[in-house]
């Protein structure tokens, strides 16, 4: 599935959601790509996802970071059987950064972390709430 500049795939293997974005894009087509990813992650009842970032050099801007605290993270809360976990996959460069999205754990029960590996990424999803 791909839209907004966005590649959605469930594996149910891992089990985990993986959106890749394939360009830059605007604030207004980032909110659209993370309601289609929460779409998708309903549509499996999976909690673990990998956000790929590393096509994306734009600085997330400050209303898009205070959109995904206030509106779509508190969203999450309950929403699965377990803790949404939250993987952020950054070029080395971005990693660097300032953090994408500064998100209080304690109001939206999420669980995130920035990763440079992919294979790292995933090893920490894998992760049993603990």
């Amino acid at each position: 599935m791909s839209n907004h500049g966005l590649d959605l795939v469930y594996r149910p293997d891992l089990p985990a959601l993986i959106a890749r974005w394939q360009r830059e894009v605007t604030p207004q087509e980032l909110q659209a790509g993370y309601q289609a990813v929460l779409a998708a992650a309903d549509a499996a009842g999976c909690s673990r996802w990998l956000l790929d970032l590393r096509r994306r050099e734009d600085v997330t801007e400050p209303a898009v970071n205070a959109w995904f605290g206030t509106n779509f993270a508190p969203g999450l809360r309950g929403r699965y059987g377990a803790p949404v976990r939250l993987a952020f996959l950054v070029s080395p460069l971005r990693a660097r950064q300032a953090v994408t999205a500064v998100v209080s754990a304690a109001s939206t029960d999420c669980r995130i972390a920035t990763f440079t590996d992919e294979a790292a990424a995933h090893f920490w999803l894998a992760q049993a709430e603990g």
